[in-house]
């Protein structure tokens, strides 16, 4: 009987370290992990340069049209999005960003593509401009706008319109991304993004 107990105890600690091993590998993780966005490591680098389009990519390899480059053909049939089925088709557009008084600026809004729409939504712009560093270059937001409850199309009174005060008229390349969420419907989610043009305005 005083085996049997003793292989039960034997048994119960071995049970117990392999409980802890795991335990103390999961607090060893708690340390928060470096950022994986690289537009935040780019715009938090000391080394930060805000420059053209022609810059970025004539320095940096930057592709100004990578993220508009096309899906490559898929293996497996096309499925219809979503919101397709529930019958709307809309999409966010942006202008071409600007400077008036000394600041950039760019208007977002949203575009009914067909189908039975809600008649409003919430329109979130971002305006970017084109950072460079040694860890190389990305879109980075400066000013961040928003609407709700506006109709599709541009015009006053339907679009948001973020501002950014310039430091200097260097080049700069500068876009304006759109996220829009119609109301009370199903959001697909993404942005949609803006031409990039550069303007003569650093953001200050």
């Amino acid at each position: 009987m005083r085996n049997v107990k003793m292989l039960g105890l034997a048994a119960m600690s071995a049970f117990v370290m392999m409980l802890a091993v795991p335990a103390s590998a999961s607090a060893a993780q708690v340390e928060p992990s470096p950022p994986d966005d690289v537009a935040a490591q780019i715009a938090s680098d000391p080394g930060l340069r805000y420059v053209s389009v022609a810059e970025a990519e004539e320095q940096y390899g930057f592709d100004t049209n990578a993220q508009d480059a096309d899906e490559p053909a898929a293996a497996e049939p096309a499925i219809t999005p979503l919101w397709s089925w529930w019958g709307c088709d809309w999409h966010g557009q942006a202008d071409y960003p600007h400077v008036t008084n000394n600041e950039a600026s760019v208007h977002g809004y949203w575009v009914k593509d067909g189908g039975d729409c809600p008649e409003t939504g919430t329109v979130t712009v971002e305006l970017q401009a084109l950072g460079c560093s040694n860890l190389g270059c990305a879109w980075i937001t400066q000013e961040t706008d928003s609407v709700t409850g506006v109709k599709p199309g541009s015009g006053t009174g339907r679009w948001a319109t973020p501002h950014k005060a310039c430091a200097n008229n260097n080049a700069t390349g500068w876009r304006g991304r759109v996220d829009t969420a119609l109301t009370d419907f199903y959001d697909p989610f993404g942005w949609d993004d803006g031409p990039a043009m550069d303007r003569n305005c650093s953001p200050a």
